[in-house]
């Protein structure tokens, strides 16, 4: 009986894993594609059509005219062939990503952008994402999802455990998006490359991930089993042997370093401030500390390293708090906030004589600021 109910299951599990990978949807989308009307495929560009609808009348859209035209650009030279396909978004949240739907609609989060340090960067990110659209990666995730909960049905009649099946569907379907998020990763480095951006740049996205998630120690993640995208490490490791290899022969090495900064630096305070509201202080403080080094006189980056910093409270923090303050005072476009910032962790630290200076300094640069009676009451308390 053992034995029977053992060769059962493993041929449910061998089923199961079948279905998991076989696709119909092998073949890269050309120019000019659409989808039949009676597909399975033509319901997921449906959806994605209302999506792109929703978020182009969503306040989160970013009606910024120069960022727009800027991404969209730099999409249009990835696609090449498939340039008249792909439509950009960008859509302000803090959230640090960017995904191109079914039809071809790319959306790309202020949160990466914040993240990103110059177009090369960028170019690789969006790359991988415009990979997953012209390989058609999300029929193919749809077929082997609807394959595999196909056969669950009989997994569960032979093994007698609802649990399992469950267990192993999402282990299956997790192991088929591994797999897509490699071969996009490998199209996008190639696509990005071809353009002339530094292979190299690759490499430090993912060190650059991998230092930011290892900053939180509340941040979890899922078991290798069930993970749908390869780790970081495993990632970082790619990346880095495949700059390598193309070193001798690199004539690669565009950074688009100034054409990034022009437009991302306007918009870039408002970002930072939706980053530490986030509430991921540790998380914040790796980007801000990780951006400073390579523009320490940033009088904003250096405030809103101070504010994780008071934020966060843990031991140490104040006199880390301050001396970003003080920095950002002294750097280039201080925000009037941080003479105020300034003095509240001054106060709190029994610092009294660089509280009052500090809050002196807010209000001769912000005479009409709201918090004026508050700011006052406290140079009352500690004695002007």
């Amino acid at each position: 009986m053992r034995g029977r109910y053992l060769s059962g299951l493993f041929l449910a599990a061998s089923l199961f894993n079948a279905s998991g990978n076989v696709s119909q949807a092998a073949e890269t989308i050309v120019p000019g594609y659409q989808p039949r009307m009676d597909s399975d495929e033509a319901g997921l560009w449906l959806e994605a059509d209302q999506l792109e609808s929703a978020l182009r009348q969503s306040p989160q859209h970013v009606a910024d005219e120069a960022l727009n035209d800027y991404l969209e650009t730099l999409v249009c030279g990835l696609a090449g062939a498939q340039c008249a396909s792909i439509r950009v978004l960008a859509i302000e949240t803090p959230e640090s990503n960017a995904f191109c739907l079914p039809n071809g609609t790319m959306v790309v989060q202020t949160g990466l952008l914040l993240r990103m340090e110059n177009e090369a960067q960028l170019a690789f990110v969006l790359g991988h994402e415009l990979a997953h659209y012209l390989k058609r990666h999300s029929l193919t995730h749809h077929e082997a999802r609807r394959n595999i909960e196909g056969s669950m049905h009989l997994l569960w009649m032979l093994s007698g455990f609802t649990l399992l099946p469950k267990l192993l569907a999402d282990g299956w379907l997790a192991a088929h998006d591994r797999d897509q998020e490699r071969e996009a990763d490998a199209d996008g480095f190639n696509a990005a490359v071809g353009l002339g951006y530094d292979p190299r740049q690759a490499e430090i996205i993912w060190s650059n991930v991998e230092q930011e998630e290892s900053a939180n120690p509340k941040r979890s993640s899922p078991s290798l089993f069930l993970a749908d995208h390869p780790t970081n490490k495993e990632r970082l490791a790619a990346m880095k042997q495949r700059a390598g290899e193309l070193q001798a022969q690199m004539q690669a090495n565009n950074l688009g370093t100034e054409a990034f900064r022009a437009v991302i630096l306007p918009l870039r305070s408002a970002w930072l401030e939706q980053e530490i509201n986030r509430g991921e202080f540790s998380e914040s403080i790796a980007v801000l500390q990780r951006l400073i080094k390579s523009d320490p006189g940033d009088g904003h980056l250096q405030y809103y390293l101070g504010e994780s910093y008071r934020r966060r409270n843990e031991k140490g923090d104040n006199d880390r708090a301050l001396a970003a303050y003080r920095a950002a005072i002294a750097g280039t476009n201080a925000p009037v906030a941080a003479h105020r910032s300034l003095g509240l962790v001054a106060l709190k630290s029994g610092q009294k004589t660089a509280a009052r200076e500090a809050f002196h300094q807010y209000l001769a640069l912000a005479p009409d600021a709201n918090d004026r009676p508050t700011v006052e009451y406290y140079l009352k308390t500690i004695g002007e």
